[in-house]
């Protein structure tokens, strides 16, 4: 009787897991179906170096050691857990790809002596790398660059060349700039741009300013007008420069153009390099001033570095620029009435990437109109 009774208490028990086990699945996968979800790396400055040579053999040290380890995370960071602290859940299986906002390389904005075999290195390494499409390189999905100032500050070194030749065979673009040089592309309802060293109006640079636009406001206008019009669909735009920066470098006739250009779309975020500045930060820009939290503010982020490091010319045995960090971002579109939702997550390291942590999180409520097309592979 006793074991009878204890048999039937174990049973109990087992049927109440059971079942509970089988509701927390089903609601895992009426989940599922009910959100889509767009996830993608941003991520800025690899900046790789080569040592100072006329026929370099190797990067500076710590500059591999830098750029290994992201590589190696990329590689391993799909399905890695979340902290709660960081919202929580999990890294999404399928990554869709990553962002570089510039300089790819170190050495393209310098000219003579070693620097030309150097620049060749470092590009070398930077494609064996990253690769482009998630096959030829060690990065396991789709990578869309662009250029900063240390690849070419006025837009016309080898390194401007091959990028647009790559923007030829890149993955999913949709529209390129007549130069080739800028592009965009879709993923389901967002629609992205990469627009080079900043957004501004002519080719070449203007007297007075520091760098050439290369036509990238001129694309801008047009793909908008063309990809995206009234359609009311989540938009991103990713440069090299911070738009808070000197007039000498983004002129303010240029920045009004952009503001003018962008102010009647739904501009989710702006992703921008080149400031560094570990851990990544969060602005808000409306047209006339820069801040934490401003009326009709879009969001500007930076993106830190993931790999500007380099021995120090003071002390030979040790590193410069060991803090690194990059952006983990998703845009949730909820079936029916649910709100859909766009987060931005930050990932830091104080030591060159011999570890990491999950730093900040940002999330907002996003407005996806209903009926926009989902990527292949996104389901």
């Amino acid at each position: 009787m006793i074991l009878r009774n204890l048999f039937e208490s174990i049973m109990r028990r087992y049927f109440q897991y059971l079942v509970i086990l089988l509701f927390c699945n089903a609601f895992l996968i009426q989940r599922a179906e009910s959100e889509t979800r767009y996830s993608f790396i941003v991520s800025a400055d690899p900046q790789y170096v080569a040592e100072k040579s006329p026929q370099p053999k190797k990067l500076d040290p710590f500059s591999d050691q830098a750029n290994s380890r992201f590589v190696n995370l990329m590689k391993s960071f799909a399905g890695t857990e979340i902290p709660d602290s960081s919202g929580g859940g999990a890294v999404d299986d399928k990554i869709l790809g990553i962002l570089v906002a510039g300089d790819l390389i170190d050495s393209a904005d310098k000219n003579g002596g070693d620097y030309p075999a150097m620049q060749r290195f470092e590009w070398a390494r930077y494609k064996s790398d990253y690769g482009l499409n998630g096959e030829s390189g060690k990065i396991p999905f789709p990578v869309y660059e662009l250029h900063g100032n240390h690849d070419g500050p006025q837009g016309d070194t080898f390194i401007i060349k091959e990028i647009i030749e790559r923007n030829r065979a890149r993955a999913g673009v949709v529209n390129r700039s007549k130069n080739g040089l800028h592009y965009s592309w879709d993923w389901g309802p967002l629609h992205l741009v990469n627009l080079g060293m900043f957004v501004g109006g002519g080719e070449a640079r203007r007297e007075g300013h520091h760098y050439a636009p290369r036509g990238s406001l001129e694309f801008l206008q047009a793909d908008l007008a063309k990809h995206v019009a009234d359609s009311g669909r989540p938009v991103i735009i990713s440069f090299h420069l911070h738009p808070n920066s000197s007039e000498y470098d983004w002129p303010k006739e240029d920045l009004a153009a952009f503001m003018n250009t962008i102010r009647k779309h739904n501009v989710v975020a702006l992703f921008h390099g080149h400031t560094h500045g570990s851990p990544s930060r969060k602005l808000q820009w409306n047209g006339t001033q820069f801040g934490k939290k401003l009326p009709r503010g879009i969001d500007v982020f930076n993106c830190d570095d993931s790999g500007a490091a380099k021995t120090d010319r003071k002390n030979p045995g040790k590193a410069v620029g060991i803090k690194h960090g990059f952006l983990y971002v998703e845009l949730i579109d909820r079936d029916g009435d649910a709100k859909d939702e766009f987060i931005v997550r930050s990932v830091a390291t104080d030591d060159n990437w011999a570890t990491h942590r999950w730093d900040r999180i940002w999330k907002k409520p996003a407005k996806i109109p209903s009926g926009t097309a989902k990527p292949k592979g996104s389901e």
